[in-house]
């Protein structure tokens, strides 16, 4: 997923990645048909992947307008994450819960922390109760996690459980430990309009077997950054600079299960801590791949093409005297060993 520098003003925007920059000397192929739900679900992904991605929601919902089959359109709201917003639980003295798609139930949102959709919904989807319990143990351990990592007075995290549809039918011989379920954890860390960074993290766990459980974990990221733009000179313009972007990860690890504590305990312990590891494990890579590799990388980029005031030294002469200067010392000191 692509990364952005955009430099504003009042009478243009320009727009900068390196896919952009492709597009200016290698012909695009040629689109894919419509004959098909992959096929038009793959044409709007790649006319998302270069937008802006601070208006991701405005052109998905644009997006969706244009499809005619809501199969095709709901599925496409799946496969498309957005920057999360935030809603209050007023049966919870207020307390603040994300909303996102794992929540939502035509227009209402479910609460983490009551159970309860705003606006009302009598008959909205509910975990099992099992799962209900696991849920709120999951989300108090998160909300630590959140606090420790991002701070707590411009953070939200949420945790959201569901089983599975295989698991739901049947299975009267077997025992609950085993069986598996999915769910999503979300934080959003927002300075202002301008700064914030989302990771959504979806895990699908399965069924433990030989004491040992798969956990398969698909992460995005959703990053924006402006700084404070610099004081205006002269007849100059004021501009303002954003970049923004989204990376996602697949990841699969297994890891053992406790098979000691209580039968009742549904093994809630053992998964809470396997996926807590594993979500703070590849949040931490890629967060620094995130730092070093795509935005350094744009850096670079910006750094290479921008112009040099006259008189200045470049950037690649700066790098040709720092050899020569080490290529010297280096044979002063074999001159003064022979």
């Amino acid at each position: 997923h692509p990364f952005f520098l955009r430099s504003e003003s009042s009478q243009r925007t320009a727009t900068l990645d390196s896919r952009t920059i492709t597009s200016l000397f290698v012909r695009a192929p040629a689109p894919p048909t419509m004959s098909s739900p992959s096929a038009t679900i793959k044409s709007c992904l790649e006319i998302l992947r270069r937008t802006d991605p601070r208006e991701a929601e405005k052109h998905l919902s644009g997006l969706a307008n244009l499809i005619s089959n809501d199969d095709i359109a709901d599925e496409l709201y799946q496969r498309v994450d957005v920057p999360l917003k935030v809603g209050e639980d007023g049966d919870a003295d207020g307390r603040k819960f994300l909303l996102c798609e794992h929540n939502r139930d035509g227009d209402s949102h479910r609460s983490p922390w009551s159970n309860t959709y705003f606006p009302s919904l009598d008959d909205g989807f509910r975990p099992s109760e099992r799962l209900r319990s696991l849920e709120l143990h999951a989300n108090e351990v998160f909300d630590v996690y959140r606090e420790l990592y991002y701070g707590k007075a411009t953070s939200v995290s949420s945790v959201y459980l569901w089983d599975k549809d295989e698991e739901t039918g049947g299975g009267e011989g077997k025992k609950n430990e085993s069986l598996g379920f999915a769910g999503c954890f979300l934080i959003q860390n927002r300075v202002d309009d301008g700064n914030y960074w989302n990771s959504v993290h979806v895990v699908d766990v399965g069924r433990v077997q030989k004491g040992k459980c798969q956990y398969k974990l698909t992460t995005t990221l959703l990053l924006s950054i402006t700084p404070p733009p610099p004081p205006p000179s002269g007849n100059k313009e004021r501009q303002s600079t954003n970049i923004s972007g989204s990376l996602i990860r697949h990841n699969v690890r297994e890891c053992k299960v406790s098979t000691t504590s209580s039968p009742n305990d549904d093994d809630g312990s053992s998964h809470i801590i396997n996926i807590g590891k594993f979500i703070e494990d590849v949040e931490s890579e890629m967060r620094s791949e995130m730092d070093s590799l795509y935005i350094q990388k744009t850096k670079t980029v910006v750094e290479e093409i921008r112009k040099e005031s006259p008189g200045e030294k470049t950037q690649g002469q700066e790098h040709t005297k720092v050899l020569n200067e080490a290529v010297l010392a280096m044979a002063m000191s074999r001159k003064c060993t022979t």
